[in-house]
């Protein structure tokens, strides 16, 4: 199977196994906006979001990753690799679980009960998500890609099922989706586990100091970049809550403001899953992509090859941006209950922020492919400075003379600019390493179209859906070249595929 071949072939993989992710989360994100109060809400989703998104990364040193690359090819020894990023996370998990219990017996001397049962289930929650993790990035990296899709499909069946049973019927409100987050990686890992037993390459013997080394080189840049992006994504919730409740009521400790103020962040939670629809696209070929692109690396094609699949790529995200204006309102309806679904108009400056993301995560697998994580790291370190800057100017500013309800425009557009410099600073970076021909004019022509867009739907403009139309039918026009030469390689590729499947059949017959 040609390059193509097997980019297509992942792509459909990974496409089933994301889609099933995607749909768990759409039908969980109803059943906690419907059960669970916006306060409530808001601090156990950021605090999750936390644990997995900085905690993880840091503790772990970002081996994961490094174990992903390491494990393409045949450069590396399996147990070598594997046996490192073991042990590193075996020590990650021990110094989560000192940290924790710490700051339990802090909450027990506190009365606090709430946050002494809670801090009790993070200490499992981390250490499943973090074998979990390991387990995933390996395979994913040893191309059984099959198997990798299969375990997320799984994850999220047992998640949405335990959730559903646990909030509903048993009704245990936020722990019962806690103890859904444990279920479901460890049966994830028994899965793997059954399957393809990553763990037979764990021996304290293929310990390897110098290996250890060389991975760290690579991986400890990327703890940087989750830091980072931990800011872009998911600071500006705190921020929204501690800068707001500062700049009204200063330094006084006042539980009701602070309630309040997590029940505005709880909102922008919820309003910031919206995005992910268009994750669900991105992330279906990304994945596919980010092995693809570190497989092709010293190939003497690779620049016509990554060229080409830009130019596939950004039709599709462009488009289906704005089929998700189009039905934005509707599916806010469906997903956010109650007093969270006022929370749908900051969605759309999130959502093109989600879109910089497609493409920063196209631009920044080339970083993985040549061993400079360091280039994620820069980037991401200077989008998170223009989002801290915007949010600690603008939040008090609008927290003091507008009202903390609006903090959240604030915080959207933090999100999205920090995504355009991203953007930007890897396309920068990017030029070092590869000469793509790409036409940029096309690129920021269709997002720009989508920006203001966002901004129409933003304002809520009754006329809104006719602007929508009108972009849809432009960017068909601009892109039907590219969407008809997409459609042809994917039929003949698949045709191809499986009249070689029946030949071979028919061989045996």
């Amino acid at each position: 199977m040609n390059k193509y071949g097997k980019l297509v072939s992942n792509s459909i993989i990974f496409a089933i196994g994301n889609l099933t992710v995607k749909v768990a989360q759409f039908f969980i994100l109803p059943l906690l906006t419907k059960y669970l109060i916006e306060s409530q809400y808001g601090l156990t989703e950021n605090v999750v979001s936390t644990l997995q998104d900085l905690l993880m990364p840091l503790l772990t040193l970002g081996l994961a990753e490094a174990l992903f690359r390491f494990s393409i090819g045949k450069d590396h020894s399996l147990e070598e690799i594997f046996t490192n990023s073991f042990l590193v996370i075996l020590i990650g998990i021990a110094i989560f679980t000192v940290l924790d219990l710490i700051f339990y017996g802090i909450s027990y001397k506190l009365g606090n009960e709430y946050g002494q049962s809670f801090m009790l289930l993070l200490i499992p929650l981390f250490a499943f998500k973090c074998i979990k993790n390991i387990y995933a990035e390996f395979i994913r990296g040893a191309g059984k890609t099959i198997t990798y899709a299969l375990s997320s499909i799984i994850e999220s069946a047992v998640l949405f099922i335990v959730a559903y049973i646990l909030i509903v019927y048993a009704k245990i409100g936020i722990y019962g989706y806690i103890i859904a987050l444990i279920a479901a990686p460890i049966v994830g890992i028994i899965f793997v586990g059954i399957t393809n037993n990553p763990f037979k390459y764990f021996k304290l013997s293929s310990f390897n100091k110098d290996k250890l080394k060389a991975m760290l080189r690579y991986s400890i840049p990327n703890v940087s970049n989750s830091i980072c992006w931990w800011i872009v994504q998911t600071s500006s919730r705190y921020l929204i809550v501690y800068l707001s409740v500062f700049t009204i009521g200063g330094f006084t400790q006042n539980n009701e403001l602070t309630q309040q103020a997590w029940a505005v962040a709880g909102i922008y939670t919820a309003a910031s899953k919206l995005p992910s629809l268009i994750n669900v696209v991105s992330s279906i070929f990304l994945q596919a992509w980010s092995l693809s692109s570190s497989q092709e690396v010293n190939s003497e094609d690779k620049e016509t090859f990554y060229s080409n699949v830009f130019r596939y790529y950004l039709p599709v995200v462009m488009l289906a941006t704005t089929l998700l204006f189009l039905v934005l309102p509707f599916v806010s309806g469906w997903l956010l209950k109650g007093n969270y679904y006022d929370g749908w108009v900051y969605s759309p400056m999130l959502i093109m922020g989600a879109v910089s993301g497609c493409f920063s995560a196209f631009f920044g697998a080339f970083f993985g492919a040549h061993y400079k994580s360091k280039y994620s790291m820069i980037s991401t370190f200077i989008g998170a400075g223009a989002n801290l800057i915007i949010c600690f100017v603008g939040i008090p500013i609008v927290a003091k003379y507008v009202s903390m309800e609006n903090t959240v425009y604030v915080a959207s557009f933090a999100f999205w600019m920090s995504y355009n410099v991203i953007v930007f600073t890897r396309i920068i970076f990017t030029k070092k390493l590869v000469k793509l021909k790409i036409n940029y004019f096309k690129y920021i022509f269709q997002y720009v179209l989508n920006s203001i867009l966002a901004m129409v739907y933003t304002l809520n403009w009754k006329y809104c859906f006719i602007v929508a139309d009108i972009v849809l039918v432009v960017l068909v026009a601009i892109n039907i070249n590219d969407i008809l030469e997409v459609a042809r390689k994917t039929f003949s590729l698949l045709k191809q595929k499986f009249g070689r499947k029946k030949d071979e059949e028919n061989t045996v017959l």
